[in-house]
């Protein structure tokens, strides 16, 4: 009976002086531990998402397939390991997640920050090292560092979303001295999102579709600029259009025409280019269900291999 008056005692004591205490001071007290109790639950979350980079294994040594011979596009199903992909994805959550991207709403990057953390990354360093390996092209000053992309939909109309939001493009847009490019997957849609290279895979040999490569290998032979045009390579259209070229697109990214890629994660596909590699234009299908994250490399020549007169754009190297 008594220990319980005291500790009434105490309590009324201390509620007294709480009333006393100045109204600033007392709110200054609760944001600090409203504070304190956000930061420690972002140190939870940071402590549990922590990994022993022991845990993030290697994936087995496996070679690079090729999917065209004649264009010369691989495929290595394992090139990252499942621990390596989980990592990645962590990797750019712990920076703060996804920002949007200038002029694309369904295109979202890293937010700023990014490059700096990257370069001090070790497993983005070994990622590097790997994507030289593959490519015998060492890392440069000259070629930027690994980006990473989420590309989210852009509905299911028109076309019921088969369709590349972006257009058609070739890598060595306004960049001559690009070699090769790799796309590796991280995660992948539950429906669309599809690379597709139009003029790759088995060319057509008869009847209307024949035609109609064959055209359509003509235009975007026509939208290929040279120096004049500052290597112009890309290709706009109305998504919407009937034109029979966006038909055709609208087939390969069903996976019915040209060469029609859906993968899982993990998957690297590597392909030239170069300015010699006509065939190798290429695009990213609208993702209609889910969402589509993918680390991209552009491997390009040291400026020894490069004509004194290609452009030479301002980069964001992983080693300087």
């Amino acid at each position: 009976m008594f220990t319980f008056l005291a500790a009434r005692a105490r309590s009324q004591s201390a509620g007294n002086e709480e009333a006393q205490t100045p109204l600033p001071l007392r709110l200054t007290k609760t944001l600090l531990r409203l504070c304190a109790g956000v930061a420690a639950a972002f140190y939870i979350q940071w402590r549990n998402s922590v990994v022993d980079l022991s845990e993030v294994i290697f994936p087995p040594e496996t070679p690079f397939v090729a999917v065209d011979n004649h264009t010369k596009i691989f495929q290595n199903d394992q090139f990252l390991s499942a621990e390596e992909v989980q990592y990645l994805l962590n990797f750019i959550e712990n920076l703060g997640g996804w920002g949007p991207s200038d002029g694309a709403e369904h295109l979202e990057l890293p937010l700023a920050g990014f490059v700096e953390d990257a370069r001090k990354d070790p497993i983005v360093a070994r990622v590097e090292e790997r994507i030289a390996n593959a490519t015998g092209i060492p890392v440069h000053p000259h070629e930027d560092l690994l980006s990473f992309t989420r590309v989210q939909s852009r509905g299911s109309k028109p076309r019921e979303g088969y369709f590349p939001p972006d257009g058609l493009h070739h890598d060595s847009h306004q960049r001559p001295h690009r070699a090769w490019s790799m796309i590796v997957y991280l995660q992948v849609p539950e429906e669309g999102g599809r690379t597709i290279f139009p003029l790759a895979g088995p060319v057509p040999k008869d009847g209307d579709l024949a035609m109609r490569h064959v055209e359509f290998a003509a235009a975007l032979q026509d939208l290929y600029g040279g120096k004049e045009q500052n290597y112009s390579r890309r290709a706009y259209f109305d998504v919407s259009s009937d034109h029979p070229f966006m038909d055709l697109i609208e087939e390969s990214c069903r996976g019915e025409y040209g060469l029609s890629l859906q993968v899982s994660p993990g998957t690297a596909v590597l392909f030239p280019s170069s300015s010699r590699s006509v065939r190798t234009w290429h695009a990213g299908c609208n993702v209609i269900k889910g969402s589509k994250i993918i680390l991209q490399k552009f491997k390009e020549y040291p400026l020894q291999r490069r004509s004194s007169d290609e452009p030479l754009p301002l980069y964001r190297p992983f080693r300087e």
